[in-house]
């Protein structure tokens, strides 16, 4: 969306095209340059396709590839479409403000932007060191604020360690729109101070990401402080399939059940082409299948929700018992498939 109004605002007379896959889109003929931007690493064998269909259709196009997996694993587009994708941030068209009316069939009804880019810390499961290297405020995030829309959707991965922050937080207050961190806020930085001039801001749902068992003491003082200033509804990220064990990650979703938060699983994925799922050094698929599937068929959006009795039903009460359960819930589900 920002590159389109990049491309728009610098290169008139200049018409863009906006779809998803390989449906061309009405009206277009002889393109000059055809971007393509890519997200999860798993789904690049679906991009190649989608490259070397456009390849084929327009071959005098120049075809421009980035994006969050073309930047994770640039070897693989090269390999496969001879094309050196871009790594990283975009920077002519991170100054523009995203162009709202690629909807991409979907109601939009919240604003999208970012105060904050890259992250002060250097997790080793995440992709953010690799695409967004260097941690930089932005001080004109407001232009991409649609005043029609209600909302404003922030995908800063680190925006507590903004020393605007403050400034902000006077900026959105004044804007008056309900808002979300959907990356979550870093439970480490979440104080006292934080807590209370959130407080004063439309925030809902509260994110933070409960990673490490090492994080407890910061993810349970996050935890209290957002109960005590705000009432909205918490939500904590919960890694998985890292280095944790499945005994480790039980741990770590009984303790937010215990505290009534919801907790939103999040399985690590190698950044790999492969869409098959690689477990980690204590899982193994069938571990990750039986999860994934009580998430989905016990819990709304892959949320554990804060019912203590339904944790206890579908999870059991200790470490043992919810190794055991998931493995129940694996066979159960392949006795399905047998039928």
């Amino acid at each position: 969306m920002k590159i389109a109004m990049y491309l728009k605002k610098r290169r008139k007379p200049c018409e863009v095209f906006a779809t998803v896959g390989t449906k061309i889109p009405q009206g277009l003929t002889r393109p000059l340059e055809i971007f393509v931007t890519t997200l999860f690493t798993w789904n690049l064998k679906g991009v190649v396709k989608c490259i070397q269909f456009y390849a084929d259709r327009f071959p005098r196009a120049r075809i421009r590839v980035g994006g969050i997996a073309a930047s994770l694993v640039p070897e693989y587009v090269t390999s496969m479409t001879g094309i050196v994708p871009h790594k990283g941030l975009f920077g002519k068209a991170e100054a523009y403000p995203p162009d709202y009316s690629f909807t991409f069939n979907r109601k939009l009804n919240a604003s999208i932007t970012f105060m904050s880019r890259g992250c002060v810390r250097q997790c080793r499961f995440c992709s953010v060191r690799v695409h967004e290297p260097e941690f930089f405020v932005k001080n004109n995030w407001q232009r991409d604020i649609c005043l029609t829309l209600p909302a404003i959707v922030f995908w800063d991965n680190n925006w507590l360690a903004s020393p605007n922050l403050s400034d902000d937080c006077d900026r959105i207050e004044k804007l008056g729109k309900t808002i979300d961190f959907n990356q979550g806020l870093d439970a480490r930085l979440y104080n006292k101070t934080v807590a209370r001039r959130l407080s004063f801001l439309k925030l809902n749902p509260i994110r933070f990401a409960f990673d490490y068992a090492s994080q407890e003491r910061h993810v349970l003082r996050a935890i209290n402080l957002a109960k005590q200033y705000s009432k909205s509804e918490i939500r904590v990220y919960v890694l998985y399939n890292f280095k944790d064990t499945p005994e480790d990650f039980f741990n770590r979703i009984l303790l937010l059940n215990k505290h009534g938060v919801l907790a939103f699983p999040m399985e690590y994925r190698k950044p790999t082409s492969e869409a098959t799922r690689f477990p980690g050094p204590h899982w193994n698929t069938q571990l990750l299948r039986a999860l994934k599937l009580s998430l989905v068929f016990y819990y709304r959006k892959g949320m554990i929700t804060q019912s203590r009795k339904s944790f206890q039903s579908i999870y059991g009460n200790t470490a043992k018992q919810f190794v055991s359960k998931l493995y129940q819930i694996y066979e159960y589900d392949k006795s399905l498939k047998r039928q």
